[in-house]
C-alpha cells in the first residue's frame, strides 16, 4: 500500500489527475477499522494533494462460476462466498450474481461515504456498486 500511496502522490506532484479504485470492498470482521486505517494513512501521504481527487468503490461480489474458480485454486480460503447470506441479481451481462443484501449495501456506501468525506473533502465520487 506504501508504495501505491507514494506513486500517487508523485502523480499528483506532477499535475496528473489522481483517483483511486477501491475494490472490491469487503465487509470481513473489523472491515471499518480496516477501511478507516486505508483512509487515514492515504490522507496522511496526500495531506497536500486532496483537491480534485476521485474514487471508485466497488463491493464484492461473486458469480457461481468465480466462486467455482476461487475454491479449486484456493480451496481453504476465508473469503465468504456463503450465497445463502447474499442477495442474487443479474447483472447487465445477463449472468447472475451474489451481492450483498442491501441493508449491508446501505451500511458500506454510508460509512466509505463518510471516510471520503472527512479524509478527502474535495474528492468525487464516481461511483458506487
Amino acid at each position: 500500500m506504501s508504495v501505491r500511496l507514494a506513486t500517487a502522490k508523485k502523480a499528483a506532484e506532477a499535475g496528473y489527475p489522481v483517483g483511486f479504485l477501491v475494490a472490491p470492498v469487503i465487509a470481513v470482521d473489523g472491515w471499518k477499522r480496516h477501511y478507516q486505517e486505508l483512509f487515514s494513512k492515504a490522507s496522511s501521504v496526500l495531506k497536500d494533494y486532496k483537491e480534485g481527487l476521485t474514487f471508485e468503490f466497488i463491493s464484492h461480489r461473486f458469480t457461481k462460476r468465480a466462486k467455482a474458480a476461487i475454491l479449486d485454486v484456493f480451496p481453504e480460503t476465508e473469503l465468504e462466498l456463503d450465497e445463502q447470506s447474499r442477495i442474487f441479481k443479474f447483472g447487465q451481462f445477463g449472468y447472475g450474481k451474489y451481492i450483498y443484501t442491501e441493508e449491508l449495501f446501505q451500511e458500506i456506501k454510508t460509512f466509505l461515504t463518510s471516510l471520503t468525506e472527512k479524509h478527502f473533502p474535495g474528492a468525487r465520487i464516481e461511483y458506487f456498486v
